[in-house]
């Protein structure tokens, strides 16, 4: 047994800190009832494995639950998803989600919105706040703020009749050359492209 806490709180601890509830967590023990089986999973555990247990099970469901957050993380850069809910793996991650990318979507406009200004915002340190967008998106938070604009922007392509250069300053890019840049190496081709076509 550890010691001062069990292994059911600690995974309660974990699974309700914003700072490491997107953690996988596998319990490993020696209480195999069923019972304590939903106990675990409703204290946030990822998977429950009993003893004596077999080590290449143990293996297979370890890389399972990496290939899962994998699949979710290529989803996201894929699809620039703005919906915490289709790549939130727990409440506490969805919450998470919908927090960033609205105080990104409130800075949206401000080119010198900055990575310690998203941290302080969010209320994490930089390298806690850089672990946790890592981790879910499979982006540093720089690509992930990048992300959230370059959606922004093809929203405003597709909905109104602002052009490129207004378009790059309602999305807080520091120029207009910039943004297209950013956005044809997304796409392949330059955003007056992308709003001719669509």
């Amino acid at each position: 047994m550890m010691p001062k806490l069990n292994g059911l709180e600690l995974c309660k601890i974990l699974k309700t800190d914003s700072r490491t509830s997107h953690i996988p967590i596998i319990l490993l023990t020696a209480r195999g009832s069923h019972t304590f089986k939903v106990e675990g999973f409703e204290y946030g555990a990822d998977d429950y494995v009993t003893k004596p247990f077999n080590i290449d099970i143990l293996n297979v469901r370890v890389k399972n639950l990496i290939k899962s957050r994998q699949i979710l993380r290529d989803k996201f850069k894929k699809e620039a998803l703005l919906n915490p809910k289709e790549i939130a793996i727990n409440n506490v991650d969805e919450v998470f989600i919908e927090k960033v990318i609205s105080i990104i979507e409130e800075n949206i406009s401000n080119s010198k919105f900055s990575v310690a200004d998203f941290a302080l915002s969010i209320g994490m340190s930089h390298s806690v706040l850089y672990r946790k967008i890592l981790a879910i998106t499979g982006q540093t938070i720089t690509e992930f703020i990048k992300s959230i604009r370059l959606t922004k922007a093809e929203q405003l392509l597709l909905e109104s009749n602002h052009h490129i250069n207004e378009i790059s300053d309602m999305t807080g890019f520091p120029s207009a050359s910039y943004f297209t840049t950013c956005f044809k190496k997304k796409h392949g081709f330059p955003p007056s492209e992308f709003k001719r076509d669509n």
